[in-house]
């Protein structure tokens, strides 16, 4: 069973938007808000890095058994 496969693009918006995320946290004044925004973006990040290197890592798989075949 194959998972659904995310458009690495995607992947990259995703991880643009969790970075404007952790930014923009800097510019709460309240402390509550600034944990919470950040962390959030740093989640987004963390996340969409890992799901990143799992898709270029399943793209270069596929490369290979194209090329054997």
């Amino acid at each position: 069973m194959e998972l659904t496969k995310i458009n690495l693009q995607v992947l990259i918006i995703f991880w643009w938007v969790g970075a404007i995320a952790a930014g923009s946290a800097l510019s709460f004044p309240i402390y509550q808000h600034y944990l919470t925004v950040g962390i959030v973006g740093w989640t987004i990040i963390g996340v969409s890095t890992g799901l990143i290197i799992y898709e270029i890592k399943r793209i270069k798989e596929e490369d290979k058994k194209k090329n054997i075949s």
